[in-house]
Parts: structure tokens; C-alpha cells; sequence
């Protein structure tokens, strides 16, 4: 355990090292502004993939007390709100799309 966490601290000094070892100064684009298409691009890939977790999590998580609670009390009626509470946590999951697409545009 005490060579995994050496070599695991050793891997993310690397990691912080090498990001000086290899800058470059930052690239101009025609319009005169920085050429950020590198991190739009890893923050649009990030956001999508977070929402995407989150919601499956949230849902999952949603479906699992509904299931609970139906066992316990049969004739409960929880289609409704477990129905609602999917269409909420896909709504944010909808929305991180729609900013990743937007953050696509700007690669």
C-alpha cells in the first residue's frame, strides 16, 4: 500500500510539472483574440459528462425509493411524483446539453 501511494504521489507531481515544462506561449487568432478551443472544449466535455452522471445517479436514486415505497404500501399511488422527479433531474441533464452545444460553437 505504502509503494501505491508513493507511485500515485509521484504520478501527480509529473502531472504538474510537465503543464510549465511544455507552455507555449497563448495563440492569437485572426479576430485578435486568445485560441482557447483546447479548454472550451475539455469544459463542454465535462459538463455534458457530470450532467449525464448526475442524472443517471438522481434517477436511479428516484426509481429506487419509489420501488421502496410501492413494496411497503401497495396501494400507494406514486407514479405521479416519481414521474415528475424524472422530469426534473432530465431537465438539468437537458440543459448541461444544450450549454456543452453551445460551448461546441466556440471551438
Amino acid at each position: 500500500m505504502k509503494k501505491l501511494s508513493i507511485m500515485f504521489t509521484v504520478a501527480i507531481a509529473m502531472l504538474f510539472v510537465s503543464n510549465p515544462a511544455f507552455a507555449e506561449g497563448a495563440t492569437v487568432t485572426a479576430d485578435g483574440t486568445a485560441g482557447d478551443a483546447g479548454w472550451v472544449a475539455v469544459g463542454a466535455g465535462l459538463a455534458i459528462g457530470l450532467a449525464a452522471l448526475g442524472g443517471a445517479l438522481g434517477q436511479g436514486n428516484t426509481a429506487k425509493a419509489a420501488m421502496e415505497g410501492m413494496g411497503r404500501n401497495p396501494n400507494a399511488n406514486l407514479q405521479t411524483p416519481m414521474i415528475i422527479a424524472m422530469a426534473l433531474t432530465e431537465s438539468l441533464v437537458i440543459l448541461a446539453f444544450i450549454i456543452a452545444y453551445g460551448l461546441s460553437g466556440k471551438i
